[in-house]
């Protein structure tokens, strides 16, 4: 939890480096305050709680990173409601995808998780894992999406009762964008080498095994910016 809201609070600082006349003061010590209560708790009810309440203040904040005043009214889901969101779950899901397959492939019981409870149907130890990779790739994704145009409004249809989601021709798109992200090389910030996210995902994953096998601590993924 830790490191979702460390990387939470880089997207904030990326975004306030490029866009000097946003302040936000106030969110990242509310997130820092959040990030100290981490530390302290000893149950996992509360760590919900400080979830909860770091996902609040953050996504506050991610309203007002989007340029392109189309409307955010907060996380929501099941439906999503609008654009933003429709994008948000869809790159989420993406990302669960993957990391799912990722850690099949590698051995895990992906039903058997350690933070998300284990539900039928649900690889719940992807969720777990994928919560590191959030906000870096898919909340940047969505701002960038947004706040360059590349999508807009009318990109978007409306299910009644089922939600926002792309268009077809539009879902095309998203996908070069998506798959541009994941490739896109970058230095890694603890071996100090060229990855990609993409590779990162098997990189959390071997080191959770390595966790896992060597009884050590385990150390989430947190961008540098």
């Amino acid at each position: 939890m830790a490191g979702k809201i460390k990387n939470c609070l880089n997207v904030i600082r990326l975004f306030s480096y490029n866009h000097r006349e946003y302040s936000f003061e106030t969110e990242v010590a509310a997130l820092k305050a959040r990030l100290a209560d981490v530390e302290s708790v000893n149950q996992i009810d509360q760590l919900f709680g400080v979830e909860g309440s770091a996902a609040r203040v953050y996504f506050e904040a991610f309203g007002r990173m989007l340029l392109d005043k189309l409307g955010f009214p907060g996380r929501k889901k099941h439906p999503s409601t609008d654009p933003v969101n429709a994008l948000l779950s869809l790159s989420y899901t993406m990302i669960f995808n993957e990391i799912s397959s990722l850690l099949d492939g590698l051995g895990f019981d992906p039903y058997l998780a350690y933070y998300h409870s284990i539900d039928y149907g649900r690889t719940s130890l992807a969720s777990d894992l994928m919560e590191e990779f959030r906000a870096p790739i898919a909340d940047r994704l969505t701002l960038n999406l947004m706040n360059n145009r590349i999508f807009k409004q009318e990109d978007f249809y409306t299910n009644p009762g089922d939600g926002v989601y792309l268009k077809h021709e539009s879902l095309k798109r998203y996908f070069v964008e998506y798959e541009g992200t994941l490739n896109n090389e970058f230095i890694h910030p603890e071996t100090k080498e060229k990855t990609t996210y993409r590779k990162c995902f098997r990189l959390q994953a071997e080191k959770l095994a390595s966790s896992l096998q060597n009884n050590s601590p385990y150390m989430p993924f947190e961008v540098e910016i």
